[in-house]
């Protein structure tokens, strides 16, 4: 039973209406009517606050497919994925420090090898977390295209490059 259904059936075991459970777990009328038909779905501090009404378990109030669960779930995949966010500034971070602190007679050359390492980082961690997000979203997602873009991507960041080394060759 979708919690939709179960909250109007408790709601109505208990012979209350609408107006009186939204008064006992502070939402409106409307919220009500909207959850009961399915329209929107209730957060997790009033599905908490009906199953203490309800005295019901959140495990009997909640079934594992509802649209509830998902949401939660899509949450918390959204909580974890803001981890892989900070990968590719960190690893730049990282790599610029190692710059700084190299010595000076090291030749230019040896110095790009590490932008091009942290620009990578960024480039692959940017990617991965767009192609994660998509998924979250429920987009379909096409590998092809993401390789195209990939590949504009990559290409653009190769011409900038190079453009920035000619600009630091004559320096």
């Amino acid at each position: 039973m979708e919690i939709s259904q179960r909250i109007k059936s408790e709601r109505q075991a208990a012979e209350w209406t609408q107006e009186q459970l939204a008064d006992r777990i502070f939402v409106s009328k409307r919220t009500i009517s909207n959850w009961e038909t399915g329209k929107t779905i209730p957060d997790i501090e009033s599905v908490l606050r009906l199953s203490t009404i309800f005295k019901l378990s959140l495990d009997d109030l909640l079934v594992e497919d509802s649209d509830v669960v998902k949401e939660i779930k899509r949450k918390e995949k959204i909580a974890k994925l803001s981890v892989l966010y900070f990968v590719g500034p960190i690893l730049t971070a990282l790599l610029l420090l190692v710059v700084i602190f190299l010595p000076e007679d090291i030749p230019h050359r040896e110095l790009t090898h590490y932008i091009v390492m942290a620009a990578a980082a960024n480039f692959i961690t940017m990617f991965a977390f767009q192609f994660k997000i998509d998924r979250l979203k429920g987009k379909e997602v096409d590998l092809d295209q993401q390789l195209k873009q990939g590949i504009v991507a990559g290409a653009g960041l190769i011409i900038s490059f190079c453009i920035f080394l000619i600009v630091l060759h004559f320096l």
